[in-house]
């Protein structure tokens, strides 16, 4: 009889040891995904003034005078690091490239734009359309994976609101 309730402790101590494991196990893999990077742009307007000059404002800046960077930010939990940033035409024409080191969470890269890049928005502005064919290629590691990651986002320009000495419109990059 002892031997029966000894073999059933072993057994619950097992089956406990099991779900201890599993617990333990989806925690980790939890953590692991918190860790992970999510680069992306802020809202981004573009503004063409009654002199037809087109001017770029980030909104999450307070500065009143003109910009010309695009504002990147890591969204996620973790660090970012061997950023290679490439904007390119038509999906292969690279027309600037930026490198950055690290990029940690909640941080944000202000990625300087060239007259290039100023001129395909303003041309798709002139044009009437709204996909641009500029578009951004982000390369990156991260620390948990260590596997290099790339998005490809499309510049997609959207009319924001008219008035009577000014145009405004939203860069979006999807």
């Amino acid at each position: 009889m002892i031997n029966i309730i000894s073999a059933i402790g072993s057994l619950g101590t097992f089956i406990m040891a099991l779900f201890y494991f599993v617990s333990v196990s989806v925690q980790l893999y939890q953590m692991k995904i918190s860790f992970i990077p999510a680069l992306g742009f802020n809202q981004i307007l573009l503004i063409r003034d009654k002199d037809q000059k087109l001017n770029l404002k980030n909104t999450s800046s307070n500065v009143e005078e003109n910009e010309d960077y695009l504002k990147l930010y890591n969204l996620g939990g973790g660090a970012a690091k061997k950023i290679t940033i490439e904007v390119l035409l038509d999906e292969d024409k690279v027309i600037q490239k930026k490198y950055v080191n690290m990029l940690p969470s909640k941080e944000g890269y202000m990625l300087p734009i060239n007259k290039t890049v100023f001129d395909e928005l303003d041309d798709t502005i002139k044009n009437n359309g709204y996909e641009s064919n500029m578009n951004i290629k982000l390369s990156y590691y991260h620390n948990v994976s260590r596997k290099k990651q790339e998005i490809f986002l499309k510049g997609h320009i959207d009319e924001f609101n008219n008035y009577k000495d000014k145009e405004i419109y939203e860069l979006q990059f999807i």
